[in-house]
């Protein structure tokens, strides 16, 4: 289904998933939390963090109540430059989610890897214009979209990219009195598999829920990132706080994605462990009772019996009925070709 390069990292079916962890706006505007989430990120073991940045005059009518809050949390350019250069310096992936044209702009001068089209704005060409036009990769996130709406924003980011772009499934229930992130039967990872059969596309997860394990069932059904919140501790009550994993159950995520994409595969090949346990444990053919010299076997004669290694496969027990024994056998002799009688 395609490939995706992101930095110095390619990401797609076979290739190992990246796990990025959400910082969002865990920050609130406060750019000494911003670089210390960072930091958790990097010890944590994350592959890239996610920031949102944003105008606030970009973003809400001055009226409503959202733009205060907003602009209480806005970063300075200065501020954003730092962030962006110290996520680098920390050795992860920076992934932007940039919520107005101008901030999109400038992270990309500041050397942002990716960008994610945020669920709010799949339906908003001016944002998909503006990630389209850094040259950077970027995710299109389809939460709380239709399936026409996901139609019309591939269709239209097809038509301007001149990047790579990836699909991110997922759900967005946080304004829904939800005290428990999205519940299992609203995960719905079959669209995973769905989304890249129907546009051919490299297709991630955001994971909503509060658990440690649902990334590693994203990555079983084929996802190639995962975006996870992380707070800084575990009394930590942030925006989008009940979503988030504490550092240490972050990290017991990541190794639970690792242990699932190892055990991805479809090969039926005998593995080298496998070998040693199937001479073990396998049968070969023996007799059940004493035989005479000259002896014509029937069925009853022979059974399958422990060990199987250096002794006849069991499939060809019918394969030896009527052949005549060179020499007499013992009771549960290991029957080898040279013990009959050749035609």
């Amino acid at each position: 289904m395609g490939l995706m390069r992101i930095g110095d990292r390619i990401v797609g079916d076979g290739r190992s998933p990246l796990m990025i962890a959400e910082e969002g706006q865990a920050n609130q505007g406060d750019m000494a939390v911003a670089k210390n989430m960072t930091r958790i990120a990097s010890d944590a073991g994350a592959d890239g963090i996610e920031f949102q940045f944003f105008l606030a005059d970009d973003m809400y009518v001055r009226a409503d109540p959202g733009h205060a809050i907003y602009k209480s949390r806005e970063l300075s350019a200065s501020q954003i430059r730092e962030i962006i250069a110290y996520a680098k310096e920390c050795g992860l992936l920076c992934q932007i989610a940039g919520l107005s044209p101008a901030i999109i702009e400038l992270c990309a001068d500041a050397g942002a890897d990716v960008f994610c089209v945020n669920a709010t704005d799949l339906n908003n060409p001016q944002i998909i214009d503006a990630v389209a036009a850094t040259g950077r990769p970027f995710w299109l996130a389809t939460l709380m979209g239709t399936i026409e709406e996901i139609d019309w924003a591939v269709d239209y980011a097809l038509g301007r990219c001149r990047s790579d772009i990836g699909l991110l499934h997922g759900q967005h229930v946080m304004s829904s009195d939800n005290t428990r992130g999205v519940p299992p039967e609203l995960l719905q990872l079959d669209c995973i598999e769905l989304f890249k059969r129907r546009y051919g596309l490299v297709t991630g997860f955001v994971d909503h829920t509060a658990t440690q394990f649902v990334p590693a069932l994203a990555v079983a059904k084929g996802a190639a990132m995962i975006t996870k919140h992380l707070a800084p501790d575990a009394d930590w009550r942030g925006p989008d706080w009940v979503v988030c994993l504490d550092p240490e159950e972050w990290k017991a995520a990541r190794e639970m994605l690792r242990y699932a994409f190892l055990a991805n595969g479809a090969s039926k090949e005998i593995s080298q462990m496998e070998f040693k346990d199937r001479s073990v444990h396998r049968r070969s053919i023996h007799t059940r009772t004493a035989l005479p010299a000259g002896h014509a076997l029937v069925a009853a004669d022979l059974v399958a019996l422990r060990p199987g290694k250096g002794g006849l496969d069991p499939k060809g027990i019918h394969d030896l009925l009527g052949a005549r024994l060179k020499n007499a056998l013992p009771e549960q002799h290991q029957i080898q070709s040279s013990d009959l009688v050749q035609n």
